[in-house]
């Protein structure tokens, strides 16, 4: 056997022997629903983080807390060559959540991450480039909110 094999197998035995769990799991989403979803913004940006985060609206329940999503996007040119074409964009992605009972802030925190790449001659794929990277820095905030959420 050799030591590369012997290292994988101790590694791997003392994650699943010392409680490891990954912070992302389905099991560590809101353990709590909402009384309400307000979304503010882009409203792409918000479905997505609903949807990441496991966020429900509940009206059975009458002790529940109120949610505001208030997200934006933007495509910002960061650099030009000489001909004054774009060479460099930034896509910035903001949330703010809000987290309230009965109008009273419980909580709030401002959520934000920033991409930079470069331009592409065809549109098209500078298009879904784009998506892509929406799609990503989403996906990471929503993460981050579930943390801000559960914790």
């Amino acid at each position: 056997m050799n030591i590369k094999k012997l290292i994988s197998i101790l590694i791997l035995v003392s994650l699943t022997s010392c409680g490891f769990q990954p912070i992302y799991s389905l099991k560590n989403k809101i353990s709590y629903e909402l009384k309400g979803i307000e979304l503010i913004g882009d409203k792409n940006i918000n479905r997505k983080i609903v949807n990441i985060a496991g966020l429900k609206k509940s009206e059975d329940k009458e002790d529940l807390y109120e949610l505001t999503l208030n997200s934006q996007k933007e495509i910002n040119v960061v650099s030009k060559n000489k001909k004054s074409n774009v060479s460099i964009y930034r896509t910035i992605i903001s949330v703010e959540v809000s987290l309230k009972d009965e109008n009273k802030v419980i909580k709030t925190k401002k959520f934000s991450n920033s991409f930079t790449y470069n331009n592409n001659s065809n549109k098209f794929e500078l298009s879904e480039y784009q998506k892509n990277i929406e799609k990503n820095l989403t996906d990471k905030i929503g993460e981050e909110i579930i943390i801000f959420l559960n914790y």
